[in-house]
């Protein structure tokens, strides 16, 4: 084997790091270890290594505490199971300042009911339930026809919207064992139905950029990859980004009397002139901000033009539920959306939960704010008062 100089240096320069950082931990006492976070940042520079890199800021920035927002709240996406006390949900919304939250998973057959019974028929228009699709038995002649009889029946019996996750168009397979895309005609039904039902659709389709790369030094989530391996998918064995995102858009083309809601900025939180482009081109798509004030605050110009120019098709949601004790988001969210403050952490992590980065603040006129934090919500529930 003809090994090049370069090469060689290289070689003896990773094992020299290798040796050191092997060295290091055999001296880091028990208790220090113990102590030490599972998931942070090493650094080096030549030979020296740091662990659990920490760097606080020198800047002096404002630091604004927004425990209530200024208007009160719709969280269109929250999460939460049968066990939760609705009582405790209601008090943990007071606190917050949240008029009604809807919780995607509510799911189908008995766990809906169930859902709908504990949940809805104790707060009726304050905790609101999305349902969700059954493909079991998709291909059958018959699946259309009965998913399109539950959606009548549990319309009627108390269910907001139909919640669609991003296995579709990923991973759903039909029972010919391929997969099923998102505009595969076999769902036509599904969304002239909840067009004319008057049941908004919440679909989740792709992911961030970086769950379709190559999970190595140069991917930005590579921490957040490693802890949830499962969540990429780089690789032959699924659809591009890009293709799925265009599946998506056609359906949105060909049901233009159905209302859909692209959860977590319609998969576009990285490029937002391309999000432009499709709330042009598509009046019936709206989108939720859950899960993406890490994005959009690290591109406060871009975020804040695409706030306030489209104020009217943009959602607030959380991805989580009032009172969830971990990653508290609600007074991160209301302080990006409220105040100008610079350079602070979208996260209550002791480590960065995505992309190692910081955020800023997006000051939105009291107009927008109004349409993001309920209007909108509301308009599309027909709960508007």
């Amino acid at each position: 084997m003809v090994q090049s100089r370069g090469m060689m240096v290289t070689t003896r320069r990773l094992l020299r790091l290798c040796s050191l950082l092997l060295a290091m931990l055999a001296l880091v006492p028990a208790a220090s270890a113990e102590s030490m976070p599972p998931i942070g940042r090493a650094v080096y520079v030549r030979d020296h290594l740091l662990l659990n890199y920490d760097p606080q800021s020198a800047l002096n920035a404002a630091v604004t505490q927004v425990e209530q927002p200024r208007f009160e709240v719709v969280d269109i996406h929250c999460h939460w199971s049968l066990e939760l006390e609705p009582d405790a949900l209601l008090t943990a919304m007071d606190e917050r300042g949240i008029r009604r939250a809807i919780n995607l998973s509510g799911g189908h057959g008995e766990q809906l009911d169930q859902m709908l019974e504990r949940f809805h028929d104790a707060a009726p228009g304050r905790l609101i339930i999305f349902g969700s699709l059954d493909y079991d038995g998709i291909g059958d002649p018959d699946w259309a026809q009965r998913m399109v009889a539950f959606l009548e029946q549990a319309s009627a019996r108390g269910m907001a919207g139909l919640k669609v996750w991003k296995d579709l168009g990923l991973t759903v397979r039909d029972t010919d064992g391929e997969n099923v895309a998102i505009d595969d005609p076999r769902l036509d039904p599904v969304w002239d139905a909840c067009g004319r039902l008057g049941l908004p659709v919440l679909i989740h389709s792709a992911d961030p950029v970086a769950f379709f790369q190559p999970i190595d030094r140069h991917n930005e989530r590579w921490m957040q990859l490693r802890r949830h391996p499962s969540w990429s998918f780089h690789g032959e064995q699924f659809p591009s980004r890009d293709t799925v995102l265009a599946q998506r858009d056609r359906v949105l083309q060909r049901h233009r009397g159905t209302t859909f809601i692209g959860a977590h900025m319609a998969g576009n939180s990285e490029d937002l002139a391309a999000l432009a482009e499709r709330l042009e081109q598509h009046p019936n798509l709206y989108v939720d901000i859950s899960g993406r004030v890490g994005e959009l605050g690290r591109q406060p110009y871009s975020a804040r033009r695409l706030l306030v120019e489209h104020a009217d098709r943009v959602l607030f949601g959380s991805d989580r539920y009032p009172g969830r004790t971990d990653q508290p988001r609600y007074r991160i969210y209301y302080r990006f959306l409220e105040t100008n403050d610079e350079y602070f952490d979208y996260h209550d992590h002791s480590f960065p939960p995505a992309g190692d980065w910081k955020i800023y603040g997006v000051f939105l006129p009291e107009a927008a704010l109004r349409r993001i934090y309920h209007e909108n919500a509301e308009r599309l529930l027909g709960l508007a008062e």
